[in-house]
């Protein structure tokens, strides 16, 4: 699940190794593309999170709703995907390469990395960088996609009224959790019953993420329950690095609601709390 800057380093000549620049940021869509752009970790392609880790928006399905499977597919084909590639993804810390990585195992691809550290690691290892984009290739891959691994509003409200035996993690900041701050989305707050473990606590300071016992201890609660882990955030992205996190527990049964808070409150009567 995670790779460091040096094992990458070593595994760059692997013919099955195809990477994954995944830097973006909200506040400034381009921004990603520009800073591949200007320096990226050789042979590695550029996923913007718009374009490629997500489709158009509609009424429903969240902000970020999730690319069509095929059409994924098919951009993993581009850079020389098979079902027996090692894919590795990183960005700089802003929580998309988790993003990528719940999409490409998604989709069938079994060994699939995060960057420790992301590109900074890289860059403080003083390893080489690249400007240049790698070709595209003539190569088709085939979804074979995990149906059991996400869950739309349908199932989030079987589980506020009691329908659903599952436990509601919320990934977003406490304070867009609370409701006391709300930069996105059109109502603050969050679904009723669930509980908080924003994304970022589990990193360390440096942009690492904190080793396997302490995320088990971080989600003992959780996972004790015995139950199904349904995550979101605002969009259904850095919900995927909760994933991560509790993938690196030893959660097992763990889905995403794709469309997430922003897919919530498009709908008039769902019920929104404040904590």
């Amino acid at each position: 699940m995670l790779i460091t800057a040096d094992d990458l380093h070593q595994r760059l000549v692997e013919p099955e190794l195809v990477i994954f620049d995944c830097r973006f940021r909200l506040s400034d869509p381009e921004w990603g593309q520009q800073m591949y752009a200007k320096s990226h970790i050789p042979g590695a392609y550029y996923f913007d999170l718009e374009r490629d880790l997500s489709s158009a928006l509609h009424e429903h399905g969240g902000r970020h709703p999730l690319p069509d499977p095929e059409v994924f597919a098919n951009k993993l084909g581009q850079a020389g995907v098979t079902p027996t590639s090692t894919v590795v993804v990183y960005d700089s810390g802003e929580g998309m390469a988790t993003r990528a990585w719940w999409l490409v195992r998604y989709v069938g691809v079994e060994e699939v990395y995060v960057l420790d550290g992301g590109y900074q690691a890289w860059l403080n290892a003083g390893f080489a960088c690249s400007t240049q984009a790698p070709p595209k290739v003539d190569h088709d891959y085939d979804a074979r996609v995990h149906p059991g691994w996400t869950v739309d509003v349908d199932d989030v409200r079987r589980i506020v009224t009691g329908d659903w035996d599952a436990v509601l993690v919320d990934a977003r900041a406490h304070d867009r959790y609370t409701g006391e701050f709300e930069p996105i989305d059109a109502k603050a707050g969050h679904i009723p019953g669930a509980v908080n473990y924003p994304w970022q606590n589990g990193l360390t300071e440096d942009g690492r993420w904190k080793p396997e016992h302490i995320q088990i201890r971080r989600f003992s609660e959780v996972m004790s329950k015995g139950r199904p882990i349904v995550v979101y955030c605002g969009s259904g992205v850095t919900a995927c690095a909760d994933i991560f996190a509790l993938t690196l527990a030893g959660a097992k049964d763990v889905r995403l609601y794709t469309g997430s808070w922003s897919d919530w409150i498009s709908y008039p009567n769902n019920p929104v709390d404040h904590a």
